[in-house]
């Protein structure tokens, strides 16, 4: 019974370090079969730039310009083993529509994914939302 509960600690184990090395990359980058879609009036290179900085609990793991498509990915947590997000930009109607992917870095089931996905979702309209500082010459 004891090699039993060695055997479930090593393989959890592993499984936070895979997690917590596995980055999103996007090349080869695919959409994964669970999808939000959100609509902007600003254009798809704007959007784009907005999305670049987005913050914590949110990291840009790479991002390709020429393909508008961004890859974010949210921390391993006590509860998860984190989650990559793949974000695709394109024109619509003049302006963009954001696909939002939600895969996790391991195996992940359940409310937790489909929670964390609404957050980056949300983020992602937040971000979009801040106006953008305006220079004031003193």
């Amino acid at each position: 019974m004891q090699s039993v509960w060695i055997v479930f600690i090593v393989l959890i184990g592993v499984g936070y370090v895979v997690a917590f090395t596995r980055k999103g990359k996007v090349a080869g980058t695919s959409m994964t079969s669970r999808q939000h879609t959100v609509f902007h009036q600003a254009p798809p290179a704007v959007v784009f730039a907005a999305l670049k900085n987005i913050g914590r609990p949110f990291v840009v793991d790479d991002a390709d310009a020429s393909s508008n498509i961004i890859v974010l990915s949210s921390p391993v947590t006590f509860f998860s083993w984190g989650f990559l997000y793949p974000v695709f930009i394109t024109p619509a109607n003049g302006g963009s529509q954001i696909l939002v992917g939600c895969g996790s870095k391991l195996i992940q089931m359940g409310p937790i994914v489909t929670s964390a996905h609404n957050k980056c979702v949300a983020a992602i309209e937040a971000a979009l939302s801040a106006a953008p500082a305006r220079v004031v010459n003193g």
